[in-house]
């Protein structure tokens, strides 16, 4: 695998730290989760749970990972860490910035320890500026790096994305930059601080809107641009059935194959209408989309030159013939026995084997071993186990978090 033989130790909660380690996971590396001895990741009482009892959202997070329980606002708990760190490649953490400073295992204590380690810190905003210790969640950022404002139609409020991308991005970016890190250190013997903020994730996924206004001044907006349902042939449109049609035919060809189709070719020259003329076409095609069920379109536009395609619910998505051939989910062992469908990576390498996955770990199941392997003898181990720095494995405890 291309990450064999990495060490991360992963002191994250949620989506975004959960995200990147999966992603280094999955590509082969050795992924430690440092869990409170109580509660453990918020996630793992985060609902809706499957008919064995686990929940779906710990499932997606933490397959390939091992569990360590450890007490890190005991010293106990913090020597361990310190102890840990020496044998680690990469530190990955979410607490705000100043917190694990406080408790003696932020970058530079830590990197004293170890000068080849790569730390991570994922956070809302960013190790500094004025919201830099802000509470927050993925909609915030998203809200204030401007993707919720692009999202909705033109007439009517914006719409919540549905999906957290500043979440999901962050992790994504967070795994990327280290991948790179790691590539530094091989160089260099030095490792580094990556400062991951989820705002910035956000403010990066305007892309083009972004350099449309860098460059041109052009202000954002819902239905402003191309990509955002300014155009007639960029749009949704309802279906006779209550369903939805993506048209997203940006070149000249297959708009006018749309509209030879759908026997409308009078708009073979309004792809990019403007004004008036834009919300006249608008109509008519809405109009004329009405008088057909989303299955009967589909039907018409089958092996076609068209950029047209259903608007899917989550549950329709895995009977879509497409994402089936591609196999998008495949099966893991779950953690009461037997196996359960997760989403595999999205690449695929055409020298990589899949790695053969590992249930996601009950909480503090592998503290023993990752003890072990730190050094520690059997005695040192059964101190802490009866301390409660540590333990061998149990349930969680506290709130649930509902879905």
């Amino acid at each position: 695998m291309p990450l064999s033989g990495v060490r991360v130790l992963d002191l994250t909660r949620l989506l975004p730290g959960g995200q990147c380690t999966l992603m280094l996971a999955h590509l082969g590396a050795d992924v430690i989760k440092v869990e409170d001895p109580i509660r453990g990741d918020y996630g793992r009482m985060a609902t809706p749970m499957d008919n064995r009892g686990a929940s779906a959202f710990h499932l997606y997070c933490n397959t390939n990972k091992r569990s360590l329980a450890l007490d890190l606002k005991r010293p106990e708990g913090v020597e361990i860490l310190l102890r840990l760190v020496k044998r680690a490649d990469v530190l990955v953490e979410s607490f705000r910035p100043g917190v694990l400073d406080r408790m003696g295992v932020g970058y530079a204590n830590l990197s004293r320890e170890n000068p080849r380690l790569i730390y991570c810190a994922i956070t809302g905003y960013g190790q500094d500026g004025p919201l830099a210790r802000a509470p927050g969640h993925d909609l915030n950022f998203e809200a204030v790096g401007g993707t919720v404002g692009l999202t909705g139609p033109a007439e009517g409020p914006p719409f919540i994305p549905g999906v957290p991308f500043a979440d999901i991005g962050a992790g994504m970016w967070a795994a990327f930059a280290i991948v790179a890190a790691l590539r530094q250190t091989e160089r260099t013997g030095k490792g580094q601080f990556i400062d991951i903020a989820m705002l910035d994730t956000a403010v990066g996924f305007l892309a083009h809107h972004a350099q449309y206004f860098l460059s041109c001044g052009t202000p954002g907006g819902r239905e402003t641009t191309r990509h955002n349902g300014r155009r007639p042939s960029y749009r949704l449109y309802p279906t006779a059935d209550g369903r939805w049609l993506a048209v997203a035919c940006s070149e000249p060809k297959f708009w006018k194959n749309l509209c030879r189709l759908i026997g409308r070719m009078e708009f073979e020259e309004d792809a990019s209408a403007r004004g008036e003329r834009r919300r006249e076409v608008i109509a008519a095609l809405e109009e004329t989309f009405r008088e057909r069920t989303q299955a009967e379109w589909l039907s018409v536009f089958e092996d076609e030159e068209v950029c047209v395609s259903p608007v899917l619910e989550v549950e329709e998505v895995f009977r879509h013939p497409q994402v089936r051939a591609r196999r998008m989910t495949i099966e893991s062992p779950h953690p009461a026995g037997g196996t359960h469908p997760v989403l595999r990576l999205p690449p695929r390498f055409s020298n990589v084997a899949p790695r053969r996955l590992l249930p996601a770990p009950g909480l503090g199941k592998n503290s023993k071993e990752v003890l072990e392997e730190a050094g520690f003898s059997g005695g040192e181990i059964e101190r802490l186990f009866a301390s409660g720095v540590s333990h061998a494995g149990r349930e969680p405890e506290g709130e649930t978090l509902s879905d």
